[in-house]
């Protein structure tokens, strides 16, 4: 790996969703309103900013004596992506604190042990497909299809995990990698090329195995989302994760922030799900305001739209009474 460039691995479970779909969610007790579930369906547009500086863009929050310089990360990133990196070594050098936001706690092993063998939790009382609307139906037979699988392959589960399995499948095998950009942080700010090295606090993650299995009870609108994005996932492809990761790695967040967001979409929709990311959030701003109670500096990494949600990091400072700065400032 060259000096000043830092490699993404994927991260998983991002990227699309539709939204004409999530609009017309309903259950028997009426409308599912999922834009008011998931805690990162807004943003907070006048924080939306591309970058200035090169590579990705920089958020600040600060007070009198201290700067907290804010990277915000995507949840997904294509394997072997560079970014210039100087500006996250400058300001690492000298850092009092780096912070680490929330990320999934998933065993791969467990991930695959879900899908062979933990059906149970969505297991179906009839052939799923007969439970999906046309269209749906023959998206996902002809991703089965191009996945060299029989059209009948998912019937025995529900088409939340349908999803969850095409998202995260490649070449008919389930494959999740964790912690790209956040591992090459942290390798460099360990490393000795700084003269001061930060102390790292990581904050809570969240079980991915876990928020998995609370799609086994959701209803059956909800389920069609989590397929549709699954598919859509998959149906997307490297080609268009890699470009939507190169505009990120170039600072452009309003492109990155406009995308599809794919099965985090589905997952951030259900109440536990979208509880633990709220959690997240708070984790952050307490991290964030505690780091401020030092002179210096500090560097945060935040989930992107976790960041930029209406009611999100930035927003929850701002009411705070710190500074908040954008990239284009």
């Amino acid at each position: 790996m060259t000096t000043g460039r830092f490699a993404a691995l994927c991260a998983a479970l991002a990227l699309t969703a539709a939204p004409a779909l999530a609009q017309q969610a309903v259950d028997a007790s009426g409308p599912i309103d999922l834009h008011r579930t998931d805690p990162e369906a807004n943003l907070v547009e006048e924080l939306v900013v591309n970058a200035r500086l090169p590579g990705p863009a920089w958020w600040k929050v600060s007070d009198a004596d201290t700067t907290v310089y804010v990277l915000g990360v995507p949840a997904l990133v294509p394997t072997n992506l560079t970014a210039d990196d100087s500006v996250l070594k400058r300001r690492l050098d000298g850092a009092n604190v780096l912070i680490m936001g929330q990320e999934a706690d998933v065993s791969v092993m467990r991930v695959v042990g879900l899908a062979l063998g933990g059906k149970r939790y969505f297991l179906t009382t009839a052939p799923m497909r007969q439970t999906l609307p046309p269209p749906l139906r023959e998206r996902l037979e002809t991703r089965l299809a191009a996945m060299k699988k029989p059209a009948g392959d998912m019937d025995d589960i529900k088409p939340a995990f349908a999803g969850f399995i095409l998202a995260n499948s490649k070449d008919g095998n389930l494959q999740i990698t964790l912690g790209g950009v956040t591992d090459r942080i942290r390798e460099i700010a360990k490393s000795k090329d700084l003269e001061k090295r930060p102390r790292i606090q990581n904050l809570p993650g969240y079980s991915l195995v876990d928020a998995v299995k609370t799609l086994g009870t959701a209803p059956q609108s909800l389920q069609e989302l989590c397929l549709d994005a699954g598919l859509r996932q998959a149906e997307n492809g490297e080609g268009g994760i890699r470009e939507l990761s190169e505009r990120w790695a170039r600072g452009e967040v309003r492109a990155v922030v406009a995308a599809d967001r794919g099965f985090s979409r589905c997952l951030a929709s259900t109440p536990s799900i979208a509880r633990e990311l709220r959690d997240g959030q708070a984790d952050a701003v307490r991290a964030i305001s505690a780091a401020l109670q030092k002179p210096g500096k500090a560097v945060a990494v935040i989930e992107l739209r976790s960041l930029l949600a209406e009611g999100g990091v930035l927003e929850q400072l701002k009411a705070k009474g710190f500074t908040v700065t954008t990239p284009g400032e």
